[in-house]
């Protein structure tokens, strides 16, 4: 089926957001078998590439506070991963052991990265080039504000975690509880034991951090993953139904239709072309 430049462009934006949620995925699972904490991983990254270097050092490249970075370097040194060097200004580096870890879970994701770039022309590479260089550059605009908003306490931007909604780590929890089981019945109960709360607690934080109740959320998402089985697959709507979540085919059909303003079997044939939500 061919799509237009809109339907290309949305299946960028959607495919880009399901990347960043892999690779933050991946580095949650990364972390946790290195026994840190995920925020640690920049900083090894840092001395994987950028070799030795002081507290200051690594507290300025990385935009951090100097207490976390202190924090991280310990961690790093009491795993084994990284050691300090006596030299005119104190400095740490990695150890061979952190090196062999590094290379056993990142690797493959190079190797195979490698082999798939390789299958593209070299036009095709640089048109990607030039497209990942423009779109960290938004990025990076949008991480400036961000980091503003930090540096004003009284942000309306911080009002939801700091007035009673999940602190951002437990929201990320949940999200990823979610995407790994919207085939399965999620259960209020399920939501909050990811996050540490009772039931009713966490359903009024999770609202205040997400701007949307929990069902509704876990509504969108087996949404979002009928479209994209919908668009890359022929696989039966009613197979489509269970794989998202919604247990047959007529209450993906309702749900559907009522998010959409069409059904499943429009949209898979690409109509209305317009007035998709």
């Amino acid at each position: 089926m061919k799509r237009s430049r809109d339907q290309l462009v949305g299946l960028m934006g959607i495919e880009v957001v399901r990347f960043q949620d892999e690779s933050a995925a991946f580095d949650e699972v990364a972390a946790r078998i290195l026994a840190l904490e995920r925020g640690d991983l920049p900083c090894m990254t840092r001395l994987l590439f950028g070799g030795p270097a002081s507290l200051d050092q690594l507290s300025a490249i990385l935009d951090v506070p100097r207490a976390a970075v202190a924090g991280t370097v310990e961690r790093l040194t009491l795993a084994g991963y990284a050691r300090r060097r006596p030299d005119a200004e104190v400095q740490v580096e990695l150890t061979e052991h952190a090196r062999d870890w590094i290379e056993r879970i990142w690797a493959p994701l190079r190797e195979e990265g490698g082999r798939l770039l390789g299958s593209y022309s070299t036009r095709d590479l640089a048109m990607m080039s030039a497209f990942m260089v423009r779109a960290r550059a938004v990025q990076e605009r949008q991480l400036r504000k961000l980091r503003k908003w930090l540096a004003l306490p009284s942000s309306r931007a911080r009002s939801p975690h700091l007035r009673g909604g999940l602190s951002p780590a437990a929201l990320r929890r949940v999200q990823l509880f979610v995407e790994a089981n919207l085939e399965q019945a999620i259960q209020l109960g399920d939501l909050a034991a990811r996050a540490g709360l009772s039931r009713y607690h966490f359903a009024r934080a999770f609202k205040r951090s997400a701007g949307m109740t929990p069902r509704a959320f876990v509504e969108a998402r087996r949404i979002e993953r009928a479209k994209q089985l919908i668009q890359h697959s022929q696989q039966p709507l009613a197979v489509v139904a269970h794989a998202a979540g919604f247990g047959s085919q007529s209450r993906l059909t309702t749900m559907f239709k009522r998010r959409t303003g069409f059904t499943p079997a429009q949209y898979r044939r690409g109509k209305p072309p317009t007035g998709a939500r």
